[in-house]
């Protein structure tokens, strides 16, 4: 595929990311992406054929580009809290380039079975993979007595969850503090990144 293709792909990619996240996958059309990208209907059908060939390329990009990220952590001769650090500010970070897609995972993946499916079967192989490599540093650091005895599952779902809620509530901030600026909130979550860090490690000691 030469550039030309390539760069018209990622527009289109691009816009059905907006397009499903402004107004939710059943509500998107490939007319409206297709308008948004700048492209033929013709054209977008061409490189996908239909809206479930996009939605599962997207978030297998996505997927794939938050865990390579984690595995390449793992595999580094880091010490067990930076490496803890690491994995943490990594999701934090994923999740602050894409603030819109824990509630569009929550309302609409989660209540659509097809789209689930989709999405689980990329997610499942990449998390099986992270998670074996967790538990074994969990194991070793517990044995030395370094942490407390922690399941791989429960460490996963800390981590996970207090980082996801910190962008669940950031639409509720923008009502609450209206007069906010970019600097404020960015201020803001760099501040909430590191408590989350602090938060999980803290968690952790024997």
């Amino acid at each position: 595929m030469n550039d030309s293709n390539l760069n018209t792909e990622q527009v289109i990619l691009e816009a059905a990311e907006a397009e499903f996240l402004e107004k939710g996958y059943g509500n998107t059309k490939t007319v409206s992406i297709a308008k948004r990208a700048g492209v033929s209907h013709s054209m977008l059908h061409y490189y996908f054929r239909k809206k479930e060939n996009l939605f599962q390329m997207i978030f297998q990009r996505k997927i794939q580009t938050i865990s390579r990220y984690i595995e390449s952590i793992l595999e580094d001769e880091l010490s067990f809290n930076e490496t803890v650090r690491l994995i943490i500010e990594a999701q934090f970070d994923f999740l602050s380039e894409n603030p819109q897609l824990p509630h569009f995972i929550w309302s609409e993946i989660l209540s659509n079975g097809e789209n689930r499916t989709l999405f689980l079967n990329e997610l499942v192989p990449k998390v099986t993979i992270i998670s074996s490599r967790l538990d074994t540093l969990l194991k070793e650091e517990s044995a030395k007595g370094a942490i407390r005895p922690i399941t791989v599952r429960d460490f996963m779902m800390n981590f996970i969850s207090i980082n996801v809620a910190s962008f669940f509530a950031l639409p509720f901030i923008a009502e609450i503090l209206p007069n906010m600026d970019k600097t404020a909130l960015d201020a803001m979550l760099a501040e909430r990144r590191e408590n989350n860090v602090q938060f999980i490690l803290n968690a952790l000691k024997p």
